[in-house]
């Protein structure tokens, strides 16, 4: 059973790397079932569990509400999960539908497993959440898991005080690079980790599609097209990318960028194209959230992939668009070393100058460019959805193997193929 604070209509990474493992597991014959918030225009789906829920005003994003209930009406919600007796309680976000896979999992003694998919502290920062509001949040997870919470500190120790809650009594806890670790503590043993990236599968696109793409969006033919594909908000790196196209546009005037993604903060990215100077915001096309097999013209459509973001702890859109032949341009050192491209992309300084330097060398050097895209799509066809589910279920099997959830984080053994974070990628093969 599945427990996640975003799923469809939004798109978003960890979206995809559920319904990419939930996918893999329902073709391998397992019964799964997904918790997730309500949303008006989600479609039915097998095995999906919707939870009453409100628009909290950030991202589009939207809360479950069964914390803020009644103590009857929580307690018999935890018993309606629980007749579907899950094995395993696999939670992959920290919000109130996350809670409550962990609170279900200490109720029915099974083993929890957490996949840390999001730089809680960074967008944490991005959107200016107020300590005030992360103390009364943790206040609320402290009662309904039943268990003592130290409230004092600012925003950086609340939101570690909650990662202890969350993933403490977690039996295993997953990271999809090693990058995660570079931004954060996590309060796990080693021990208990693994290191675990989604595997993305190919979407080819059609010559014919990736022209239509263009005409649609009004591109002409020979236009070089810079890609950016995510929330088009300031936590991604947006503001960044624009003064670097600005750069871009100084020497090839006919260049385009194309966002893609949905666009949340409208002002904030009206003012960020103004200041950018005359003439950038005509050659920007924003196309808003698109289905997948739209994205997949807009990868086979451009010429470069732009990836400004330093808060993302996988970035699955740069697997996508490896597996494009795309080349890529990152602004983040601990991606670019330990992200699943191994070092194939173009690393610049997260400046406009540099970044819209090296933009413009994959534009100028098309033989470099192809060859740079045909390294990182060889790295990205090796991370399938097949290895990423078989991973996942060897640290199912780690998990049920052990006696008991451990109150102090133990020393268990090692688990295999899913790779430890202290071990090498030579060491594994990985």
């Amino acid at each position: 059973m599945h427990f996640t604070d975003t799923y469809l209509p939004r798109r978003d990474g960890v979206v995809t790397s559920l319904r990419t493992l939930r996918a893999a597991q329902a073709a391998a014959g397992h019964d799964v079932h997904c918790v997730v918030p309500a949303h008006g225009d989600q479609e039915d789906e097998p095995g999906l569990l919707r939870l009453p829920a409100l628009a909290c005003g950030v991202a589009d994003l939207r809360l479950a509400r069964w914390a803020l209930c009644a103590r009857g009406t929580r307690e018999q919600l935890v018993a309606d999960l629980a007749g579907y007796r899950p094995d395993v309680v696999h939670v992959h976000t920290p919000g109130p539908a996350g809670l409550l896979g962990v609170l279900l999992a200490a109720r029915l003694g099974v083993p929890l497993v957490q996949t840390y998919h999001t730089d809680l502290h960074a967008y944490a920062d991005a959107y200016r959440v107020p300590g005030w509001a992360l103390r009364l949040l943790l206040r609320l997870y402290a009662g309904r898991l039943g268990v003592p919470a130290a409230l004092a500190g600012g925003r950086a120790a609340v939101l570690s005080e909650g990662n202890r809650l969350l993933l403490g009594e977690a039996r295993a806890v997953v990271v999809p690079t090693r990058a995660v670790l570079d931004r954060v503590a996590l309060p796990v043993s080693p021990a208990r980790m693994a290191l675990i990236p989604t595997g993305v599968g190919e979407r080819p696109a059609s010559r014919a599609e990736a022209g239509a793409f263009r005409t649609g969006h009004g591109i002409g033919p020979k236009d070089p097209v810079v890609l950016f594909v995510g929330r088009v908000n300031r936590e991604k790196g947006v503001d960044l990318l624009v003064p670097a196209f600005a750069r871009v546009l100084a020497a090839s005037p006919k260049a385009r960028l194309v966002l893609v993604g949905a666009v949340y903060e409208r002002r904030w990215l009206a003012r960020l194209l103004r200041a950018a100077g005359p003439g950038v915001a005509d050659r920007v096309v924003l196309t808003g959230q698109q289905p997948p097999h739209v994205v997949a013209a807009a990868y086979a459509a451009a010429d470069v992939f732009a990836f400004p973001s330093r808060t993302d702890t996988q970035a699955l859109v740069l697997q996508e668009a490896a597996l494009a032949g795309l080349p890529a341009v990152l602004a983040d050192p601990s991606l670019h070393r330990y992200g699943t491209l191994d070092g194939n992309a173009l690393l610049a300084d997260p400046d406009p100058v540099s970044f819209g330097d090296a933009v413009l060398k994959l534009l100028t050097d098309r033989r470099a460019a192809r060859r740079l895209g045909a390294a990182a799509r060889a790295c990205a066809a090796g991370h399938t959805p097949q290895r990423y589910a078989e991973a996942m279920h060897a640290v199912y099997a780690a998990a049920q193997a052990l006696d008991e959830c451990p109150q102090v984080a133990p020393t268990p053994r090692r688990w295999n193929p899913a790779t430890p974070v202290g071990t090498t990628r030579a060491a594994t093969g990985g």
